[in-house]
C-alpha cells in the first residue's frame, strides 16, 4: 500500500491545509480507481482514519483509494466569517485528487 501525507494550499479555505490519501499498490497508470472520502469526527483529524481503521485493507481488497481531507472543527460548512469547508470537500477536494491520482469518472 501507498499513501499521501501533505499539505495543500486551498483556494477555497485561503489556506494551507492536511490530507492524506491511501493508494492501493497495484494501481496502473491507465486504470481509474473508485475513490471514498472520509470525513473526520469533530475532534479529530487527517489520521483518524490511516491510523488504526481497517482502511488499508479495504483499499488492498477492493482496490479503492481513500482521501481523508483535514478539516477541523468546521462541520463541513461554508462559514459565514470563516473558510468555505463545504466548497472545499465538495468541489475543490475533488478537483485536485483528480489531479493527482488516477481517479475513476464514475459516481
Amino acid at each position: 500500500m501507498a499513501s499521501f501525507r501533505g499539505t495543500i494550499r486551498s483556494e477555497a479555505l485561503k489556506m494551507k491545509t492536511k490530507l492524506t490519501a491511501i493508494i492501493p499498490d497495484t494501481l496502473q497508470s491507465t486504470d481509474r480507481y473508485p475513490v471514498v472520502y472520509l470525513l473526520h469526527g469533530l475532534s479529530g483529524n487527517t489520521d483518524d482514519w490511516s491510523d488504526g481503521s481497517q482502511v488499508w485493507l479495504l483499499a488492498k481488497a477492493y482496490n479503492l483509494i481513500f482521501v481523508i481531507p483535514e478539516v477541523q472543527r468546521s462541520f463541513y460548512t461554508d462559514m459565514e466569517f470563516g473558510p468555505a469547508y463545504f466548497t472545499y470537500i465538495s468541489q475543490e477536494l475533488p478537483a485536485l485528487c483528480k489531479k493527482l491520482f488516477p481517479i475513476s469518472p464514475k459516481r
